[in-house]
């Protein structure tokens, strides 16, 4: 029997420059007004993903591992409908201003915008 699993394990992470190297290569871009989400087909059977959350727009530590924390969760819960893609997720310049609720708002946005494109493609 198969069981689904919702970890965040290693084999889900971009872990080295050399895949978010090949992300960065030639992805094909999904954004919104918090997030841009680079997608790039892998190899593999499971996505994963990295985050590149900047200093220069989130200034508080607290703040970057909220957001890591939070587009990890929506990662984890939605991996099994990510199909076989790498993903890296950078934080834009509007996001400091953003609560909780509108994270959250924008970082389901991001994802249902990224099922839609791989949909079309």
């Amino acid at each position: 029997m198969n069981r689904i699993s919702f970890q965040f394990q290693r084999e889900l992470r971009l872990l080295n420059a050399k895949d978010f190297s090949f992300v960065f290569d030639k992805a094909f871009k999904v954004h919104n007004k918090a997030f841009t989400l680079l997608a790039r087909k892998n190899q593999l059977s499971n996505p994963r993903l990295g985050l590149v959350i900047a200093k220069k727009n989130l200034k508080h530590a607290h703040q970057r591992n909220r957001v890591k924390r939070l587009l990890r969760e929506a990662f984890r819960l939605n991996q099994h409908e990510l199909g076989c893609y790498d993903l890296v997720i950078l934080t834009r310049r509007d996001i400091a201003v953003l609560d909780k609720t509108d994270i959250i708002r924008f970082r389901e946005d991001l994802f249902d915008r990224f099922r839609k494109k791989c949909r079309k493609s």
